[in-house]
């Protein structure tokens, strides 16, 4: 399992530094580094960057490779500590996963099933203003989705590591769909707009 996880983290890092090239490579290249087009690029090119970078760094961190300058010492005070407080015997524990309880997974479906009988009753009963109803509606499947990710998918019992790479491409993705918004609603004034032409008028001729 080390040797997948070594080759895996790696991937990442290879992935993290081919975007950060690419980054600077369109900022070289560009000639005209202010310019919208130029700085989406990289600025997409970064967080795709930083998103790669957060599992390995993660696992660096984890396995004593990368030290920080603040924990080194605490995490010596902490072993200290529990060398002097835990038997010898009782040094090897076993670390068990924890997935939640059925009581928690009950707590959580009812407040689901709060969340929902709420949207249908804005649904049958809707609000006088229909900007603030679509409001409450987005955020509460939001925080449904939430929830669902969090514990019906385990995502809330998973490494940090992987919450950390998951959640911001997912929030990247949600915005580069952000992007297209304003050529759809300005392709909208472009369309053309059929106009039924007023009937014929008939002219009608005086007799002498």
């Amino acid at each position: 399992m080390k040797k997948e996880v070594t080759v895996l983290n790696g991937i990442c890092a290879a992935a993290a530094l081919g975007f950060v090239a690419f980054a600077a490579f369109s900022a070289i290249s560009s000639g005209d580094f202010f310019t919208t087009d130029n700085l989406f690029l990289i600025a997409v090119c970064l967080l795709f960057a930083l998103v790669f970078a957060v599992s390995p760094l993660v696992w660096l961190i984890e396995t004593g490779k990368l030290a920080l300058p603040f924990t080194k010492r605490a995490a010596a005070a902490e072993a200290g500590s529990l060398l002097l407080d835990v038997p010898a015997e009782d040094h090897e524990t076993e670390v068990v996963h924890f997935a939640g309880t059925n009581q928690l997974f009950m707590i959580v479906w009812g407040g689901l099933l709060v969340l929902t009988v709420i949207e249908i009753i804005l649904g049958y009963r809707p609000l006088s203003s229909l900007y603030v109803m679509l409001v409450i509606l987005l955020g509460l499947s939001i925080i449904k989705a939430a929830l669902i990710i969090a514990y019906f998918m385990h995502l809330k019992f998973e490494r940090l590591s992987l919450i950390l790479t998951v959640v911001p491409m997912l929030v990247i993705c949600i915005c580069l769909l952000f992007v297209f918004f304003p050529d759809s609603f300005r392709s909208i004034g472009l369309r053309y707009k059929f106009k039924e032409p007023p009937p014929h008028q008939v002219e009608q001729v005086e007799e002498p």
